[in-house]
């Protein structure tokens, strides 16, 4: 009987352990597992051969060879031209007359821009300018007469160059001034809308102008509302200030000499890259 049992120990032994259940789950999701990623990844790869074919480079070879056989003397030789063809486009440009710059081009003001006239800077065709004109039509109506022009004239480029009068026709009311101004920008936008238009600055007035008439310390105030209404309405503001110089007024301390206007017109120029 020691014999048997010591027989059935050792058989009992001998039989391999049962795997938990646990375990075989473990093993079936891995297996799960891994055979999805290898059909991923088998997919991945028929996707991006498809997509990228073998590329043809015979077109590529022919283009070099080419590139091979080209004379780059040649090549320099018409870089050159070019470069010289443009070169003296570029002085013509800047050899022209200011009256040639403003061919295409209207300026729109009071007696301060007649002097662009009067003194031979610009030909009168290209300004139309009245003395007493304002935009706040108080005592004068001549901005209509103005408008029209500009309207049948249809420039490339137009200028505006108000304010002066409007100071005192204001009487120092700069929120009066530019609302009469917003009324002529949006006016001229809407009838000429291929025309760029530009906003000249009022000029500042000698000390002995605003000492006898004291409205006309209100020109830097006028200029500030006049700018951010420019902005507002995306037309250009022109600061002509710091060309000014003493030397350069009138006996009434408010119109110019001739010596200012070549540098007004050749900085509206600049402006506007004429």
């Amino acid at each position: 009987m020691e014999i048997d049992n010591k027989n059935s120990e050792e058989k009992e032994a001998k039989q391999p352990a049962e795997i938990p259940e646990k375990e075989k789950d473990h093993v079936l999701r891995t297996a799960v597992i891994l055979a999805t990623v290898i059909i991923v990844l088998g997919g991945i790869v028929v996707a991006v051969r498809l997509n990228n074919p073998k590329q043809d480079t015979t077109k590529g070879r022919k283009i070099l060879s080419e590139m091979d056989r080209t004379d780059v003397g040649k090549v320099n030789k018409k870089i050159q031209k070019l470069e010289e063809e443009e070169r003296v486009k570029e002085e013509a440009a800047d050899n022209r007359s200011v009256s040639e710059k403003f061919a295409d081009c209207l300026i729109l003001g009071d007696s301060i821009t007649q002097g662009l006239y009067e003194y031979g800077v610009l030909d009168e065709a290209n300004v139309q300018a009245d003395r007493g004109t304002e935009v706040s039509e108080v005592s004068s109506k001549k901005i209509e007469e103005h408008i029209k022009k500009a309207k049948e004239m249809k420039p490339e480029v137009l200028f505006l160059a108000y304010g002066m009068n409007d100071i005192e026709a204001q009487n120092g009311n700069a929120s009066g001034f530019v609302k009469a101004y917003k009324n002529v920008i949006e006016d001229l936008k809407e009838s000429l809308p291929d025309t760029k238009i530009y906003v000249n600055c009022i000029l500042p007035a000698a000390q002995s102008a605003i000492e006898t008439r004291p409205l006309f310390a209100n020109v830097p105030k006028f200029n500030q509302k006049l700018k951010k209404l420019c902005k507002k309405e995306k037309v250009t503001f022109i600061d002509n200030t710091d060309l000014v110089k003493q030397e350069y007024y009138a006996d009434d301390g408010i119109h110019m000499s001739p010596s200012y206007y070549t540098r007004w017109a050749d900085h509206m120029a600049e402006a506007a890259g004429l």
